[in-house]
């Protein structure tokens, strides 16, 4: 097939460019692929990050882009279109405040061109007056919807009825893995007599930090050698939970890395870790469970939305979204032999590659 992936890709950094990174590989060993990112995502008045752009740039690819917020740069994409004669387009949907562009890509296309959305949230995780009525235009401009959980599918069917299929957030393809922890610890000047909670990846309100901080409180009054850290960027204001640390009296029991990680240090952080925590307050699926998964790490969730898909009592220490059950269930983890948990991590790993995703996708729009 002759398939158009619109949707960012890098060096526009996020698990959303991650994930459609590794959709352009995986497609592109078997169809051809072209793609379309954007020049910026957010304008800087709005954007509550240092930068929208990471290190890396895809040179194996020629990728075109578009402006989202100049409809007029819009009449070269459907030019392009008109040349290449795609079979497919597929848009990655993750924040209404995109579908007006793909809105219009997909109206302006060939009705011979079959239009696939790649669902990945159906609304944005801090909702906007504007959500309904932009994601309601979308749906009606695809054919064929693809989510990442059930529990996406099932709330894009509650709105709008499409043709859809519930997939999974695929692991991630890395060339990297976990290296000693001691050596690790060492060369991230940490103390070796700590056990270390990592919580990864951009904070944002719906992340639940403060309710896990609060949580780490009944934690520390029972175990005083649990360490958190806060691996990430905030996308809000850091003093706030600086300030919530200090009022907790858990400065000597937190350590806040504020910046964006790069991939290749992924590794580092996720090495030093004993388990990785997620108090997530809401949730579709996570780019951060997918990446614990492929470092073989077990998971101390709330398993919010369709997180709660692929962790379970088997594999993870699952919570309620208050700080008795989740302080309870950090200090479980710790004291329990985990061996059988991680044998169940290494099997889900098997489960959820990148080939499988591609075949059962390519399945579907077929």
């Amino acid at each position: 097939m002759n398939i158009l992936l619109i949707g960012p890709l890098p060096p526009l950094r996020g698990g959303i460019s991650d994930f459609n990174r590794g959709l352009l590989k995986n497609l592109s060993k078997i169809h051809k692929v072209e793609a379309i990112s954007f020049t910026y995502l957010y304008p800087k008045f709005i954007f509550p990050g240092k930068s929208q752009f990471g290190s890396e740039i895809m040179n194996d690819f020629e990728i075109k882009v578009i402006n989202p917020y100049n409809p007029l740069s819009y009449l070269a994409t459907l030019n392009q279109i008109r040349k290449s004669k795609p079979d497919k387009i597929i848009s990655t949907h993750w924040n209404p405040i995109f579908s007006i562009s793909y809105c219009l890509i997909n109206f302006f296309s060939s009705n011979k061109i079959e239009k696939i959305g790649m669902m990945h949230n159906v609304k944005s995780h801090e909702n906007s007056f504007f959500d309904n009525l932009f994601l309601k235009f979308y749906l009606k401009s695809i054919d064929k919807s693809v989510c990442l959980s059930a529990h996406t599918n099932k709330e894009i069917n509650s709105f709008y009825k499409t043709n859809s299929i519930s997939l999974f957030h695929p692991i991630p393809q890395l060339n990297q893995k976990c290296i000693d922890k001691k050596d690790a610890i060492s060369k991230m000047k940490l103390d070796p007599k700590k056990k270390y909670l990592l919580h990864f990846g951009i904070i944002r309100k719906y992340k639940g930090l403060t309710l896990l901080l609060k949580s780490l409180k009944k934690v520390i009054a029972k175990n005083k050698a649990v360490h958190l850290i806060v691996a990430g960027e905030f996308y809000e204001s850091v003093k706030k939970y600086k300030n919530l640390i200090t009022d907790l009296e858990l400065q000597n029991h937190v350590t806040i890395e504020n910046t964006f990680i790069e991939e290749k240090d992924f590794f580092k952080w996720f090495s030093i870790s004993d388990f990785i925590i997620q108090a997530n307050t809401s949730a579709t699926q996570s780019g951060v469970t997918a990446l614990s998964i492929y470092f073989e790490k077990i998971m101390i969730s709330t398993a919010s939305g369709g997180i709660k898909e692929i962790l379970n009592e088997k594999n993870s220490y699952l919570c309620q979204k208050n700080t008795n059950s989740i302080s309870s269930r950090i200090l479980e983890a710790f004291e329990s032999d985990n061996n059988d948990k991680k044998l169940e991590i290494k099997k889900l790993k098997k489960n959820l590659q990148w080939n499988k995703f591609s075949k059962d996708l390519i399945k579907f729009i077929n």
